[in-house]
């Protein structure tokens, strides 16, 4: 005997209230309170490195603490599933586009806790994760200029989201303070698109025409620097002895290509996710701990890609 608005609305306010919660199918289903706590892993819907640890690790974590868990994909920044999984679950681990004040005011209306990953969101009051913050960029500069490069070059083909931008920066920087030239292959994939072909075509494009010339190759992210390595070995440029390439960051697997590729050391994602999960097993209202969560050092993990040629002298 209600109009469908007033339904909605009271359908809304359930959720809200966390006595119904919303499956990703759209489907509602009756919250059982006494049941185990409903984690998610909010991700990008294409294929990635960076997702794949994150879901590994929280898998490991449900069984040990004992909650449920379930991957939810998106496709668009503005997609309805992004505000949907956060109000329906009891907790969300959230890899997200780059934050607007918008987005962050209508999740932050749910009422339901969610985490960051990979970004930094503490300035808007959202605790986030940030297992390779840009600060460490620098060191792996440092390496390659320890090396006796005088020009290295940043390639990036993800598309520009607030990490990228700010790996982006410090790598200009760091030039600008140290004196060194360097050139930014800059070509972002539309979003949600699989970056690795993209930095293959690139770089292949720019063999067969004659325009490649870097000696030092600073690549933002791992599917960069794999698909560049790749295109320069079909064209019988060797990393590593040719061109010094490496990854802004921690990679997945750096020692599975041959060669095997130079990055930051390998953080374990556990220790970071565990303070998290032991908040939510206690359902406590109101996150205490820090805002910001990331590792007090990274070393360089150097490896065949960055390995020295003595017989000839660096540009």
């Amino acid at each position: 005997g209600v109009s469908r608005m007033t339904a909605r609305k009271a359908v809304m306010k359930l959720i809200e209230e966390g006595y119904l919660y919303r499956l990703p199918n759209g489907r509602l289903e009756i919250r059982n309170r006494s049941s185990q706590p409903q984690v998610a892993l909010l991700a990008p819907a294409h294929p990635s490195g960076e997702t794949d640890e994150w879901n590994i690790a929280l898998s490991k974590l449900s069984r040990k603490y004992k909650f449920m868990f379930k991957p939810v994909y998106y496709y668009h920044n503005d997609d309805p599933v992004i505000k949907s999984t956060v109000a329906s679950f009891d907790c969300t681990f959230f890899l997200p586009p780059a934050p607007s004040a918008g987005l962050v005011s209508e999740l932050k209306k749910t009422g339901k806790p969610f985490f960051v990953l990979n970004s930094d969101w503490s300035s808007y009051g959202i605790p986030s994760i940030m297992i390779f913050p840009p600060l460490f960029v620098r060191k792996m500069l440092d390496h390659l200029a320890s090396m006796g490069h005088r020009r290295i070059d940043c390639l990036n083909v993800q598309p520009c989201s607030g990490v990228i931008s700010e790996r982006i920066s410090v790598w200009e920087k760091w030039l600008d303070e140290k004196g060194l030239g360097g050139k930014l292959i800059n070509e972002p994939v539309k979003v949600y698109s699989d970056p690795y072909p993209a930095a293959y075509g690139l770089i292949d494009k720019l063999i067969r025409t004659g325009k490649f010339d870097s000696k030092a190759f600073f690549c933002i992210t791992e599917p960069a620097a794999f698909a560049a390595m790749c295109a320069m070995i079909d064209h019988a440029i060797i990393p590593g002895k040719d061109v010094a390439v490496c990854v802004a960051g921690t990679g997945a697997k750096p020692e599975s290509f041959r060669p095997s590729l130079t990055s930051m050391e390998q953080v374990p994602l556990e220790p970071f996710l565990q303070k998290c999960i032991r908040w939510i097993m206690k359902r406590k209202q109101k996150w205490t701990g820090p805002l910001l969560m990331q590792p007090d050092n990274i070393e360089v993990a150097v490896r065949q890609s960055t390995l020295p040629d003595t017989k000839r002298r660096l540009p």
